[in-house]
């Protein structure tokens, strides 16, 4: 099997390369062979620079896999698309929905928009995207597999209540359904890619277990929402998970969080990684 590496472009915070910057976003690069696929977009604000930085070609890009539809996980999706070349974009069929935060201000709550800023018009009439809508479990390129809509199985992983999303009537909780992840089978055994797991870090390792037949997986890199749960049974059920699965490498971003990761840290220790921008490793 061809070497695969792992690239984290976009992060909240920066490390081990000279000139990126961290912004609050996800985007992660998977390379094997001719396979190039991007793991979200970041905001857009830091994605071309730090690209630039650590020698990466976005316009070699041609497969990009969008985790949902936060405007953290989507901004940059201009600046691979660009030049237009039908980049192929797989996603679930909501990530359109209008996606907001409720957010707390000085004159009383209110719904800031947090979805994708461009319209799905734009991006393939001008930019050339090639929109590939899944809801299943299935491959999306050799040893590569998309999770589509993770099934919500355990009972200590709840909705993030203050995410909303707007329908006809107001505002409802986000149900979230296009969370989706990346299994990827490499020589040192299954990787999973998150981008925020929304679905709950444990319904996905549970469902690429159920779907891959997978009872143990080398490592889990991304985000894992942990950070805005609190500290409770959500995290200490999420860490005996990676106990179970016998994860030989965590590697955490963006809304893990700085305590959830701390805890992270002192627990798995040599199992531990920040998964910044800049941060790369191979498999």
């Amino acid at each position: 099997m061809d070497e695969t590496r792992i690239t984290v472009i976009c992060e909240n915070r920066a490390g081990g390369v000279i000139g990126i910057t961290g912004e609050h976003g996800f985007a992660a690069l998977i390379e094997r062979g001719d396979q190039k696929i991007l793991v979200d977009t970041g905001q857009g604000l830091t994605l071309k620079s730090n690209a630039d930085a650590m020698g990466i070609d976005l316009k070699k890009i041609n497969t990009i896999v969008l985790s949902h539809g936060h405007y953290d996980h989507t901004g940059g999706l201009p600046q691979v698309l660009f030049p237009p070349r039908g980049v192929r974009v797989i996603a679930h069929p909501t990530v359109f929905d209008k996606k907001y935060a409720e957010i707390q201000t000085p004159r009383g709550k209110t719904q800031a928009f947090i979805g994708i800023k461009f319209q799905r018009e734009f991006l393939e009439a001008t930019l050339g995207a090639r929109f590939d809508f899944q809801t299943e479990y299935g491959k999306i390129a050799p040893g590569v597999f998309f999770s589509g809509q993770v099934p919500r199985t355990t009972d200590f992983e709840h909705p993030d209540t203050h995410l909303l999303v707007k329908n006809d009537t107001g505002f409802i909780v986000d149900p979230l359904l296009d969370d989706a992840s990346l299994l990827i089978e490499t020589a040192k055994g299954p990787v999973i890619v998150s981008g925020c797991a929304h679905a709950g870090i444990v319904n996905v390792m549970n469902h690429f277990s159920e779907k891959s037949g997978h009872d143990t997986f080398h490592s889990v890199i991304g985000g894992t929402h942990l950070g805005f749960m609190g500290v409770g049974e959500q995290l200490e059920k999420s860490l005996e998970a990676f106990d179970r699965f016998k994860v030989k490498l965590i590697a955490v971003s963006h809304c893990t969080g700085n305590e959830a990761a701390a805890i992270c840290y002192n627990r798995f220790k040599e199992r531990f990684a920040f998964a910044n921008a800049g941060w790369s490793t191979v498999f």
